[in-house]
């Protein structure tokens, strides 16, 4: 049950007397568990609303509304989501690869189907027996976002020391039937699952299209901080061919809008990065499948509609390994709009993870005031740097500490279009 916390003013909860204080027991005769009940069934048309008046009386109210209309409830902090815990050790997890003394909630490993339908966390299933299977197909908890990794039951299980993940397949297969669309991901382990294995992978995955919707193949990302844990090789630039070449073969015999391999592969291959329209609807690039292209034609885009000025302007833009060498060519591009902008570009390595570890999101001041001084007067960031929704990095530094000790005005990029807008307000 769940104490109702706030009716909103005229909603339908308000007109039928539902007040603050009453106390929600669940629908059509079922206990509420947590708040995605009452999510699903506030996007119902017809319903029984179980209630227990803060006067002691049990009432049951059948509902009548159009799928568009809410009953105006907030209900307590019980049927919040706290986070089911993960119950694998995977050989290639960050966390374990994080160095001590940050904040604490990064340690937190998390696994949960319901923070992957509400906020596209990828999860391994391994906390889903057929009751949570069955209560995401009666909440129609979709789509839901799953690391996969292997079909293989021995790879899988090699690779996450836990043998009820390595049930995944079965588990989206049920799904798969019950009609829920899934987003899946494939973190690549040289020499583990990769060559055949990865095929297989990919070819069982798509067995299940279109319920499984997409695949993204990523390459794993290695710390220095990974003492006493399972030793894993890096993709290197051949390796990180071989497997483009295959996903992308992979990709062409499926339709074009399966499976890629994320932007970092591209990277470390040394080849240019697919166009525009090859990622669809761009279902993968919280995974930074197509994040560069995404970026470029934001980019160009904005540029375009931009207005000219030939004020004097110097910024500077803090960026990581991988993306260096494209934002210096979007900078060229300033010229013919910007002609008096001098833009400093400042490449971080990143020594708090390791260097091997390249992309923008993961560096940190510790390493950025080591390596920049003598900023001008105003410094971009991207917003993949923060924590989201907050002006925190990950080593616990905030943007005005930041500010502080480098002396420079910083100014958050969200992307593409907001880095040639930013450019664009601060010529005017």
């Amino acid at each position: 049950m769940a104490i109702i916390t706030n009716v909103d003013k005229n909603s339908i909860a308000d007109e039928l007397g539902i007040e603050v204080g009453d106390e929600l027991l669940g629908f059509n005769g079922e206990k509420i568990v947590d708040v995605l009940d009452y999510v699903y069934y506030d996007s119902q048309d017809s319903f029984v609303l179980n209630l227990k008046a803060k006067q002691g009386d049990i009432v049951d109210i059948e509902i009548e509304k159009d799928e568009n209309e809410t009953l105006g409830l907030t209900l307590d902090e019980s049927v919040q989501l706290e986070p089911m815990r993960c119950k694998n050790k995977c050989v290639f997890c960050f966390v374990d690869q994080l160095p001590k003394g940050m904040r604490d909630t990064l340690y937190v490993k998390d696994d949960d189907y319901r923070l992957s339908f509400v906020s596209g966390n990828y999860v391994t299933l391994s906390n889903v027996g057929q009751k949570e299977l069955d209560r995401i197909v009666k909440l129609r908890l979709s789509p839901l976002y799953i690391s996969v990794h292997a079909y293989d039951k021995k790879v899988k299980t090699k690779l996450v020391s836990n043998p009820e993940s390595a049930m995944v397949y079965e588990k989206i297969s049920f799904l798969a039937s019950h009609g829920i669309v899934m987003h899946t991901q494939i973190v690549l382990c040289k020499g583990l699952n990769d060559g055949e294995i990865l095929l297989q992978t990919l070819e069982k995955l798509r067995e299940l299209y279109p319920q499984v919707k997409s695949a993204a193949v990523i390459p794993v990302g290695l710390t220095c901080h990974r003492a006493g844990l399972c030793e894993l090789q890096q993709f290197d630039e051949s390796s990180s061919r071989e497997v483009i070449a295959a996903v992308e073969k992979f990709n062409e015999e499926s339709g074009g809008e399966f499976c890629w391999c994320s932007d970092e592969f591209y990277i470390k291959a040394n080849l240019p990065l697919p166009a525009y329209s090859a990622y669809g609807d761009f279902c993968q690039i919280e995974n930074g499948v197509g994040l560069c292209a995404e970026f470029i034609n934001s980019f160009d885009e904005a540029l375009r509609q931009a207005k000219p000025s030939k004020k004097k302007l110097d910024i500077a833009i803090i960026t990581g390994q991988s993306f260096k060498g494209i934002l210096r060519s979007l900078c060229e591009k300033f010229k013919d709009k910007f002609p008096n902008l001098n833009v400093r570009i400042c490449d971080i390595y990143n020594d708090f993870f390791g260097r091997s570890i390249t992309v923008s999101g993961l560096v940190t001041p510790t390493d950025i005031v080591k390596q920049v001084s003598d900023l001008p007067e105003h410094t971009l960031i991207p917003s993949t740097m923060l924590r989201e929704f907050t002006d925190t990095f990950l080593d616990g530094y905030t943007v005005p500490r930041l500010e502080q000790e480098l002396k420079t005005k910083i100014l958050v990029s969200q992307g593409g279009e907001s880095l040639v807008k930013i450019v664009e307000e601060l010529a005017k």
